[in-house]
Formats: C-alpha cells, structure tokens, sequence
C-alpha cells in the first residue's frame, strides 16, 4: 500500500514516514520545504535504510496536484501534516495560515474526494479552546480557539464533518493531539 504523506519532511510527518516504512508500507512524501528541511530525507534513509518517494511540491498548487495524482494512480490513503503550527506567528500573520492551512487543505481534498482515497488529518487540541475541564477529553466540548493556526484546526475539521455527512463512502479519521515535543 503507498500512502501519502503530506508535510512528511516536518517533524511529526517524518516520524510517521518512519513508522510506516518499517512497517513496509510504501511512502509518498510531498512537502514545499517551507517549514522543514531536505536534509530529513537523509535522515530517514539513515535511521532504517529504506527510502520514501519524494516529491517537492506545495499542496496548494492544483497544476502539481494533478500531476502526481496522474503519477501516483496508487494511493491507498493520506496522512495530512502539511500545515503551518505556530501560534504566535498565526496571529502576526493571519492570512498566511488560512491561505496554507485551509486553502491548502480544500485543494488536497478535492483531490482525494474524487478518488476516493481516505484520510487521516492531523488536528490539534487547540480546538478545544479554554476547555471547562481539565484534562481534556476526547468528547470535550469544543470552544473559540485563541489562535488563527487553531481556528484553521477548527476549519477544516468542519470541512471534514461536512463531507462526511454528505459523502457515505468519504473515510477520515481526525487526530487531536498537544504538542507532540513539548
């Protein structure tokens, strides 16, 4: 089975890329390298001697989407990581994090809708907000984010929702997690 993963250069995607690959999945990295390094691809083939497909492209080009949708007729699923994360810089910079956040997001999945790929989309507890207790659970209510990088969280999460209630054979799983380092 191949499976994409977007953002795979980054931190979290990297690791994954790693875990599927050990676990003899074929891997499809697609990152812009905005938020991450080429050097990572090194790092992979170091850490367990196999080698993921690259591709450099930027999920919010659709002319580079359908490309390697046409390339890669054999997608089994996708992990989507491709997302700028950090808080402060989202509200300096609002705009930039719905542009690639969100507008990126809508591209991918048109994409995957039509071909019927399903999804696994890496949310944040952001989405919670000031959540009334503490800790968190996965059913807690969610509130106004405090951020635009959680905002676009709750976005797409919506989208998510909103195809699935009109698409029965549209599969996601959404993942909410803290920070994974911290």
């Amino acid at each position: 089975m191949k499976i994409l993963v977007t953002g795979g250069l980054g931190y979290i995607g990297s690791h994954v890329s790693v875990l599927l690959l050990q676990k003899g999945y074929q891997v499809l990295i697609v990152d812009n390298l905005d938020n991450s390094s080429i050097s990572v691809l090194d790092g992979i083939k170091k850490i367990i001697n196999l080698s993921p497909v690259f591709e450099k492209l930027d999920v919010r080009n659709s002319d580079q989407m359908e490309i390697l949708f046409s390339k890669h007729k054999d997608i089994s699923g996708v992990i989507h990581f491709a997302a700028y994360k950090a808080v402060g810089e989202s509200v300096e910079d609002p705009l930039k994090y719905y542009d690639n956040n969100v507008l990126g997001f809508i591209t991918l999945l048109n994409f995957i809708k039509r071909k019927n790929i399903p999804l696994i989309f890496s949310s944040s507890a952001t989405v919670y907000g000031d959540a009334d207790l503490k800790p968190i659970i996965e059913n807690a209510p969610i509130k106004e984010a405090f951020s635009p990088y959680g905002k676009t969280k709750q976005i797409c999460e919506g989208i998510i929702r909103d195809i699935a209630k009109s698409d029965s054979f549209f599969r996601s799983v959404i993942l909410r997690y803290f920070n994974p380092i911290g």
